[in-house]
């Protein structure tokens, strides 16, 4: 098992100039920038957030010219951004180009830093919004406007946008802390994630939360039992399950209008579960069809579909459905061979976050936020990376067989 402590600080390189203060600096205002789009306690007005986000692409574009790059590298990086800048200008798409320049800034630059400030600025942000929640529910609970998944059943927010988007800074706060504690995290901890999700569980009703959380802790427990087959499994997982489901939520957008009424229902059920998040996909799939690089769709108020109604929707709950079908083949193409080309360098924790990753963009589409979710930073941390990774420590028990 790769270790998370000295074994992985020798996996990143140092550097001594002006880059690194940068490139943080740039994070630290995304972080700024993200939590005032998310917030309704504060809010940049349109100039300022065009501002901010002027400078964090200057800090970012600057960094990247002044990386050093073989040939053959700066080919690709050239084409990829190329390719990539192209394609969310199409689309509108700016939250996965800014995440997008983070990764490829990510040279010389320290991943633990990374994580410590967005664990820290969430965890401030999160505690703020709750306290002020709170003592507004408390004093006025009129001044609330509540979500709510049925009539009957309001879903609190705690200021930040949904409860669904609550529930991911929450649940990904706790994941970087798992991360970056990861050696010395015991079962008492776990205790105490669920305890507090489970908590605030009661007044979102979001599910994806609980569901991540349970896949989370089994993933954690069977990476620390020791067991012979965790880092292949980990790293075959590592490697092709973002590709998997993808092509997965892809057929299911695909051949929905192709399925006979036993499949159909079979369909039906899968996206009943998921709360309809698959049927924006299948719809948009049939009238829209896909492309290469994205487009800008132009979707009525209300649609009427395969005899139903529904109100038109504003974004797709389904990171897969939403890149490919709106953004392009090339937005989830590119993830996916970025991840097979990496998932065999990553340290055990590494691989556990991707996993993590893939199997929430089923069920949210925040992940594509590089500040509420930091996975595709890891893609950074490897892709400059000349060394290989060092071999597993050997555990405990490895050693007392062998002094046997």
């Amino acid at each position: 098992m790769t270790k998370s402590g000295e074994t992985g600080k020798t996996m990143e390189t140092r550097n001594t100039g002006i880059f690194e203060p940068m490139y943080l600096s740039a994070f630290i205002l995304l972080c700024v920038k993200i939590t005032s789009d998310c917030s309704e306690l504060f809010k940049l007005n349109d100039l300022a957030d065009k501002m901010l986000v002027g400078v964090i692409v200057t800090l970012l574009c600057v960094k990247i010219v002044s990386q050093r790059y073989t040939p053959v590298r700066l080919l690709i990086t050239v084409a990829v951004c190329v390719i990539i800048s192209a394609s969310c200008l199409i689309g509108g798409y700016s939250t996965f180009l800014l995440g997008f320049l983070f990764v490829v800034a990510m040279q010389d630059v320290s991943f633990e830093k990374i994580i410590k400030i967005n664990y820290r600025f969430k965890t401030v942000f999160i505690l703020f919004h709750v306290v002020i929640y709170i003592v507004v529910y408390m004093i006025n609970p009129a001044a609330i406007n509540f979500v709510y998944r049925s009539l009957e059943t309001p879903r609190h927010y705690f200021y930040i946008g949904h409860a669904n988007m609550f529930t991911a800074f929450l649940v990904w706060t706790c994941i970087e802390y798992i991360y970056l504690h990861y050696d010395k995290i015991k079962p008492a901890h776990f205790v105490i994630m669920w305890i507090i999700n489970i908590i605030f569980y009661i007044y979102t009703d979001s599910n994806t939360g609980i569901v991540i959380l349970a896949f989370l802790t089994l993933i954690v427990a069977y990476e620390k039992s020791g067991a012979k087959s965790v880092d292949r499994a980990l790293t075959v997982l590592a490697k092709y399950i973002y590709t998997f489901i993808a092509l997965l939520c892809t057929f299911l957008a695909i051949y929905y209008t192709r399925l006979g009424p036993a499949m159909k229902n079979v369909w039906l059920a899968v996206d009943d579960a998921l709360t309809g998040r698959i049927k924006y996909g299948a719809y948009v799939y049939d009238v829209f069809g896909v492309t290469l690089m994205g487009r800008k769709l132009n979707i009525p108020e209300k649609i009427f579909w395969d005899g139903r109604w529904f109100d038109k929707f504003y974004y797709f709950d389904n990171y897969y459905h939403g890149n490919l079908l709106q953004f392009g083949i090339i937005h989830i193409l590119v993830p996916a061979v970025a991840f097979a080309f990496i998932g065999s360098k990553l340290e055990n924790r590494e691989k556990i976050i991707i996993i993590v990753f893939s199997f929430y963009g089923i069920m949210e589409k925040y992940v594509i936020n590089v500040f509420i979710c930091f996975a595709f930073l890891i893609i950074g941390k490897y892709l400059y990376q000349k060394t290989k990774k060092p071999a597993d420590a050997p555990r405990p028990d490895d050693i007392r067989e062998r002094l046997i």
